[in-house]
């Protein structure tokens, strides 16, 4: 598929994403229309180059104030937010739209240890005023604290307050903030929108025109768009606008949007109904996205999905023999949404991106053929779930072209560290136990896989993990043959598709290594990101 098709059916997909949450929530108001077209007309008629993340930081280092984008219902937004601050490493204050300059004194005393979360929550009444997840924000309060780092509430209090008006009132209180902390730099988290030259930065230079400051626009969709047109999406993370305007290339508009569905699909918005949900039609969505993006012309006829609210999805286990109803209630149990093709349908166990990918990957992964049967047993079957798991992260891949797995490198590095993230030790060293074998079978060409007493060392849990970080690497490698045209789609799906029901699957792995093994790896850490 050439490039200008893949272009238009993810702005498809953006558009189809974007109308199903407009109609949750609304259309948008000529008010914030006129200020959203400032914001993009500012972006599309700017000139934009593709810059090491050295540069953006040496520039922050030197601004009084730093402005950075948020788009509120995606964590990711949190994350670069709190990645930044921590490598400008300046003496900084925080400064948050999440929060009114009213709720000053009860900010105060959480970062002081004299309020519980809970007591916080409820005396700023986030729900009430705010309503994005708390967990998104929780990280930057938690570092805040270790660091012993102020944060300030900006918001206008006044709901009645034209999106003028709050940056107005935004401004005088950044200006405030700044007399009140000589020296220190002010780290501002506020909506993208707001972030356009005649928009927030307008009125902080009104107020004061000697601030030093600088913008970091996080994932302007227009702006993503037209590097993905120039097929420069995959190399260009940090974007020069201009010396003071800069941006983060690192979430793919789809996801953003997609992010939103979901948040307010799960139930945590209270405007969305349980009975308007369907989760059959968002795991369809991706189904088709990724099979036109491969070529390939899937059925919808036989999905069917089922999310954890559901009991009819329970209703049919009885059909099925006690090894994998067992296997499927553990499943449920531990939060991991899957495709059941013995039943022909499939589980949510979140609204999530990487949740509804995974059932579209087994979906399609069924429907070609290559994917009947649940893999029960981690152990006995890990070759076939590693590969399993390497088409799921392809499909992720595919859909979040920005999304980076693990390396051989990111492995060994965290077994070094004292602390383990919640793959644990134990995942993390029976993944490279197994790369190493598989390095040594294509250097010398001796196949030596684990022994009855090698497996017992590890639990199953840790087998799962384990496919899941090496899956993770192999389907970063069949993403970089797909995009390199180092195999093609549909002509090539025997290549990736592997039949999963044979009994001689360890042998056809095997076989399979020394083309994987030849591509290279797109990146060197995953880690090496803001």
């Amino acid at each position: 598929m050439d490039s200008t098709q893949l272009v238009q059916i993810r702005r498809d997909f953006y558009g189809n994403i974007r109308r199903r949450v407009e109609l949750i929530l609304g259309q948008e108001s000529r008010a914030i229309r006129t200020y959203r077209d400032s914001y993009e007309k500012e972006i599309m008629r700017l000139s934009w180059q593709s810059v090491d993340k050295k540069h953006l930081f040496a520039r922050l280092k030197q601004a009084d104030v730093v402005l950075i984008g948020d788009f509120h219902a995606q964590k990711q937004s949190s994350r670069a937010f709190l990645r930044i601050i921590r490598k400008i490493e300046n003496r900084q204050v925080l400064a948050l739209e999440c929060l009114r300059k009213t709720d000053q004194p009860v900010i105060d005393s959480f970062l002081a240890g004299e309020l519980t979360e809970k007591e916080f929550l409820s005396q700023v009444a986030w729900k009430k005023n705010w309503n994005f997840p708390w967990e998104n924000y929780k990280p930057l309060f938690k570092w805040a604290q270790q660091n012993k780092v102020r944060i300030y509430g900006i918001n206008s209090q006044s709901a009645n307050h034209t999106l003028q008006q709050r940056d107005t009132f935004s401004a005088e209180l950044i200006n405030e903030i700044h007399k009140l902390n000589k020296g220190a730099q002010i780290v501002v988290q506020y909506g993208d929108l707001h972030l356009c030259s005649n928009h927030l930065p307008k009125q902080i230079k009104k107020k004061n025109a000697k601030l030093n400051t600088c913008v970091v626009f996080q994932s302007p969709e227009v702006l993503y768009f037209k590097i993905m047109e120039h097929q420069k999406e995959l190399t260009t993370d940090v974007v020069k606008l201009t010396q003071d305007m800069w941006a983060l290339n690192s979430l793919p508009p789809w996801i953003k949007w997609q992010d939103y569905l979901l948040l307010l699909e799960s139930g945590h918005d209270k405007r969305v109904r349980n009975i308007d949900i369907e989760p059959t039609d968002t795991v369809a969505e991706t189904v088709q996205f990724v099979s036109k993006s491969f070529g390939f012309n899937i059925s919808l006829a036989g999905l069917s999905v089922y999310s954890s609210t559901d009991d009819q999805f329970f209703n049919q286990l009885d059909r099925l023999s006690i090894l994998l109803k067992r296997k499927i209630i553990e499943n449920v149990q531990e939060g991991i949404s899957f495709y059941v093709p013995e039943l022909e349908c499939g589980y949510l166990a979140r609204y999530s991106v990487n949740h509804v990918t995974r059932i579209a990957a087994q979906y399609v992964y069924s429907q070609l053929g290559g994917y009947k049967k649940t893999i029960i047993d981690p152990k006995k079957e890990f070759y076939k779930l590693i590969w399993l798991e390497a088409v799921v992260y392809l499909f992720s891949k595919i859909k979040n072209p920005k999304r980076k797995t693990d390396t051989l490198q990111d492995i060994r590095s965290s077994l070094q560290k004292e602390q383990f993230d919640d793959r644990g030790k134990e995942a993390l060293m029976l993944s490279l136990t197994q790369k190493l074998s598989e390095m040594q079978f294509l250097s010398m060409g001796k196949l030596r896989t684990m022994t009855a007493g090698d497996m017992n060392k590890y639990g199953k849990k840790s087998f799962s993990t384990a496919a899941q970080i090496l899956g993770g690497i192999m389907g970063e490698k069949f993403f970089y043959a797909l995009n390199k045209k180092l195999i093609r789609l549909p002509e090539n799906q025997g290549l990736i598709f592997k039949n999963l029901n044979s009994q001689q699957f360890q042998k056809i792995y095997f076989e399979s290594l020394e083309m994987i093994e030849s591509w290279p790896v797109s990146f060197k850490s995953k880690y090496d990101k803001l």
